[in-house]
């Protein structure tokens, strides 16, 4: 099951060519400011020279922590050109979480505003200034020989130790989707609202996808995309392609169905899809395409596209997720790496130019979860993705769950054992076990969290018997949709009769329990976005 064709594999050259073919075309809408192709070109450059002599080049990871707007895109831009890979982190994030990162990618420099966690780095901070400031000014810049499947930008997701893992993609995993033949929506003519988390590779979707093919980016300032403010991007912006999470889409169809008209491609997905919802959508809009995605950003964005029909909504299996993008094959393997019979469940994984090139700092991990196998007499890299599907008898992959305890909340991955190392970490915290709580479609909307205390260090754990400051903890040490909204102290956990824990009884008690309210209640709103 795989596709694939021609298309510019690097991301800066593939923008660059828009800019000289169609220079005076919209490249950004920003507010009401119109940005143009041979603007964002000549500011990237103007950038790049600064970057280069301050000693950015081929090979490296250039973390960025800059506000959405023109200036951050023609930054990535201009590191991409120096040939390094960019990293966008969410201001927001608690520090120690910064920390980390910054840790782990060991940068010669930082794109920042504001101020940074200790450590022997540059701080670049661009100019406070409109990019046609710096596009005035650009000179010639040499170019930096780099191929497709060198580093464009890296992405952290959540890792079983309680460390960030960073997701390497190449310019090829992000470029592979877009261009003529490839996926509907894109190119001249086009517009998509970018209002995914910079941190998220679907960020990427919604930037490059029109930037590398001749179509228009609108940059959307607040975290919450809302009905309202999608009809008025598609009456004055022109936007016809839209990306939206799974919540996201339910909730548009539950409360304005009618803020979908005049798009021309929706695509929807991180999470798994509500036939009920998808059932009213496609009733309300039967003229606009609408297409199920699925991946994980470790073959960047989408592996999967399916466009839905009615009778998709039947199925007792859930809806389903597709066939391969361009440049991607899909595999479904046995426990022996044996592709499996159509409509026989196995192990989801992935092929082709989309697959990170390594996780950052952690080469065990990316031995085991980007083996090379021998498939058909001949070796091929893939991606153990840990979810369970099937293909059907027309060649169609479905979504069965997942192996591991990784989930998706709001569109976003978090791993239970990360919260858990986490908890563990916390003074007076003895043991702990964090799970997700799914609604009758199997969705999951709520995280839980189960903690005994220290009975022997009474002193240390004062106040860890207060499910209020464990939780307001957390929020200092965790993104706020990785912190549970059901946070319980127990006396024992319980175990079945065969001595395991009891994970059913717990998700018993916790349906029972009322949420934790957050003892800092705007903190956990400035860091938990609902438009992931």
């Amino acid at each position: 099951m795989s596709s694939s064709g021609g298309y510019e594999p690097l991301i800066h050259r593939a923008v660059a060519a828009q800019a000289t073919l169609r220079p005076e075309a919209t490249a950004l809408v920003h507010r009401d400011d119109h940005i143009a192709y041979q603007t964002l070109e000549a500011a990237a450059t103007s950038y790049a020279a600064e970057l280069t002599e301050l000693g950015v080049g081929v090979g490296q990871v250039v973390p960025l922590l800059l506000p959405r707007s023109p200036q951050l895109v023609a930054v990535q831009l201009a590191v991409l050109k120096c040939g390094a890979a960019y990293a966008n982190l969410d201001r927001r994030w608690p520090a120690d979480r910064i920390a980390g990162i910054l840790e782990l990618t060991s940068p010669i420099l930082v794109a920042a505003e504001g101020v940074l966690p200790p450590g022997r780095r540059t701080v670049y901070r661009p100019p406070a200034e409109d990019v046609r400031a710096a596009a005035a000014r650009a000179g010639a810049l040499p170019p930096t020989e780099v191929s497709g499947s060198d580093p464009a930008t890296v992405f952290f997701t959540s890792g079983t130790t309680g460390r960030p893992k960073g997701v390497v993609s190449p310019h090829q995993a992000v470029t592979r989707l877009f261009g003529p033949g490839r996926l509907p929506g894109f190119g001249t003519g086009h517009a998509t609202p970018q209002a995914a988390p910079q941190p998220w590779d679907m960020y990427a979707f919604e930037l490059w996808g029109q930037l590398t093919t001749g179509g228009t980016t609108v940059l959307v300032e607040a975290d919450h995309l809302l009905p309202s403010s999608l009809r008025g991007l598609v009456r004055t912006a022109g936007v016809d392609t839209l990306w939206i999470t799974t919540s996201l889409f339910n909730l548009f169809v539950d409360e304005d169905p009618d803020c979908f008209a005049g798009l021309g491609h929706v695509l929807v997905g991180g999470e798994k899809l509500s036939p009920q919802h998808v059932r009213s959508f496609l009733h309300r809009h039967p003229g606009i395409p609408l297409r199920n995605g699925y991946g994980p950003v470790e073959n960047c964005m989408l592996t999967t596209t399916h466009v839905l029909r009615t009778e998709d909504c039947d199925l007792p299996g859930g809806l389903p997720v597709g066939r391969a993008v361009p440049d991607s094959t899909v595999l479904v393997l046995d426990p022996d790496d044996r592709p499996c019979p159509a409509n026989e469940p196995g192990e989801i994984c992935v092929a082709g130019t989309g697959l990170a090139t390594r996780y950052l700092g952690d080469a065990e991990l990316t031995a085991e979860k980007f083996p090379v196998l021998e498939l058909g007499g001949a070796p091929l890299r893939i991606y153990r993705t840990g979810d369970i599907g099937l293909v059907d008898d027309n060649g169609v992959l479905h979504f069965r769950g997942r192996r591991d305890r990784q989930v998706k909340i709001s569109g976003y991955r978090v791993e239970m054992a990360e919260i858990e190392v986490t908890v563990g970490g916390l003074p007076g915290v003895r043991d702990c076990v964090a799970l997700p709580l799914t609604d009758s479609e199997g969705r999951v909307h709520r995280l839980a969290l189960f903690y005994l205390t220290d009975l022997d260090g009474r002193e240390e754990s004062a106040g860890v018997d207060d499910p209020l400051r464990i939780r307001d903890q957390l929020l200092d040490l965790l993104p706020g949709y990785a912190v549970p909204t059901i946070v319980r102290g127990l006396d024992r956990l319980p175990i079945t009769a065969n001595g395991k824990l009891d994970r059913r009884a717990l998700v018993e008690l916790a349906r029972k329990s009322r949420a934790s309210r957050p003892a800092k209640a705007t903190r956990v709103a400035n860091r938990t976005q609902a438009r992931p």
